[in-house]
């Protein structure tokens, strides 16, 4: 099949959430197994071009598209990345951004009125002129598909733009989107009708259908034009249940209408995270979970601490922080030998239950003299804020580092024994799959995709999400690990076994995503 797939994010291309290992594992796969793979993408100022092949401008083919008033010029360029065809829409909205989706610390050196980790305030236009772009790309070389997958709320109005106004060049095409998160901050709604006229160029008639209160909802705006998919079985189920309270409204008008959803459950592409391997994995010493061989993950821990956790900091750590933008907050003491590790690694929102993480920090340390805390993300201002506070009252028992960098991030999942996700949602979730990889037991709030993890043999997870219930399961688990500290190796041989067998990209793509596809192709 011809597939184009349409995301704002790519893994080693752009880079922001969870979406970019998404399409890039997806993307790869399905060319693999032989079919014809074309992402959509922006090129921002902050594109890695270094990795791709066979970079170069289209010639002679180029769009002034008007949104809102505006007239913006879009160039195109091509490519080729690990055997799929990339196509970047290029303008200087784009070029100028130095993230994906917001400000960050570069931005305000040229524009001190931003704020780190907000939204860019032409949000919407990046959307819509992408969007816009990609079908005038259609329309300007004859090329299309048989398939069009859509990732995410910022590309959820291509099939509705594509239908009503570029009908002859997507005639046969069937149109997918996949909803990565509902949550409230995720749905790049329009403000209402008027505004999501003049961005789009839809009627209101046809605007109309997609009302969520006042606000123009593009996921609602696709289901009329395409199919919605999303990234979990349990997650579509929540999708449609009308008391769901985490979707600002979105699970009503799905319930209430009956729009379909189809789970299909995210893969993990193991082969980029092989802890067998120190130069996929990124760790500095290997060792084997699934095999029991479990030593290296303690060296990790080790190295971790020495290098990044302790109270004075070496010149090369402190060189390592300056050029990746990563501040740590507190510190751990050197491992006693029988201490017991537990790590978060996430975006500091409150989707990620890091409140109820803040009030469990309390509850163990008043208990527990051996246990230690990791933790490493970024986010909302004043939950960046409470997490430095929280190290600073606890001396050696909590180090936070606030930022990301890849090697480091996979390094404080690997040191823990035990990984937080108390998410209040969670559409799929990969750091569960990612820290059972590393032979670190998650616990998690059993919610969305997190229903994943099997309880009690590929980890734990527990209901109702309140920091006492969690900290009556961590209780017990630490007891147990403190009376053995090989009492989890088969579960931690299990669960790496199971992640592989169950969840690589390979099974996924072809088994489900092909599937659906083709399913979709005959029912047309």
């Amino acid at each position: 099949m011809k597939i184009w797939m349409i995301s704002r994010e790519y893994a080693g291309i752009a880079e922001a959430g969870g979406v970019k290992n998404v399409v890039c594992s997806l993307s790869e796969e399905l060319a693999e197994s032989g079919n014809d793979v074309t992402l959509f993408i922006p090129q921002y100022g902050c594109t890695d071009l270094s990795c791709l092949d066979d970079y170069a401008d289209v010639p002679d083919v180029s769009s002034l598209i008007t949104i809102n008033g505006r007239e913006l010029k879009v160039f195109f360029a091509r490519a080729v990345f690990k055997g799929v065809k990339i196509v970047f829409v290029k303008s200087r909205s784009y070029e100028e951004k130095n993230n994906v989706y917001t400000y960050n610390a570069k931005d305000i050196l040229i524009n001190p009125d931003c704020i780190v980790g907000t939204g860019y305030r032409d949000s919407l236009y990046l959307d819509v002129l992408f969007q816009k772009a990609i079908c005038e790309y259609a329309l300007l070389t004859g090329e299309s598909a048989d398939v069009v997958n859509c990732h995410d709320a910022c590309t959820a109005s291509l099939p509705a733009i594509a239908k009503v106004f570029y009908k002859d060049c997507f005639d046969k095409t069937r149109f997918f989107v996949t909803i990565h998160n509902a949550g409230p901050a995720y749905h790049h709604e329009f403000s209402d009708i008027n505004q999501a006229h003049a961005f789009t160029g839809l009627s209101t008639d046809v605007l109309a259908s997609s009302l969520n209160g006042s606000r123009v909802e593009p996921y609602v705006l696709a289901s009329y034009y395409g199919r919605l998919l999303t990234v979990s079985f349990d997650y579509a189920s929540e999708l449609k249940d009308f008391n769901n309270p985490n979707t600002d409204g979105l699970a009503q008008i799905f319930a209430s209408r009956n729009i379909p959803i189809t789970g299909i459950t995210n893969g993990i592409d193991i082969k980029r995270y092989l802890p067998e391997d120190k130069n996929v994995s990124l760790l500095p010493y290997e060792f084997s979970p699934a095999n029991k061989k479990l030593e290296g993950k303690y060296r990790c821990r080790n190295y971790f601490i020495n290098n990044f956790a302790l109270e004075s900091m070496t010149e090369k750590t402190n060189k390592f922080y300056e050029k990746n933008l990563i501040t740590q907050y507190g510190y751990l003491e050197p491992d006693s030998g029988n201490d017991i590790y537990i790590s978060f690694h996430g975006r500091l929102v409150r989707q990620k239950g890091i409140l109820v993480i803040f009030d469990l920090m309390d509850d163990i340390l008043n208990k527990y003299s051996n246990v230690k805390f990791i933790i490493n993300g970024q986010g909302e201002k004043l939950l960046e804020e409470r997490s430095a506070q929280k190290a600073g009252a606890y001396p050696g028992k909590i180090v936070y580092l606030r930022g990301y960098e890849r090697g480091l991030a996979r390094l404080c999942t690997a040191s823990g024994d035990f990984a937080l996700f108390p998410s209040e949602f969670e559409p799929c979730g990969l750091e569960d799959f990612i820290a059972q990889i590393y032979g670190t037991i998650p616990v998690a709030h059993a919610t969305g995709g997190l229903k994943k993890i099997v309880d009690k043999e590929t980890g734990f997870t527990y209901s109702p999400n309140t920091h006492e219930m969690l900290f009556k399961i961590l209780s017990e688990l630490i007891e147990k690990k403190k009376n053995d500290s090989h009492c989890f190796d088969d579960m931690i041989s299990h669960a790496a076994e199971y992640v592989s067998k169950n969840y690589s990209w390979e099974t996924v793509a072809k088994e489900k995503y092909m599937k659906v596809f083709k399913e979709d192709s005959a029912g047309n």
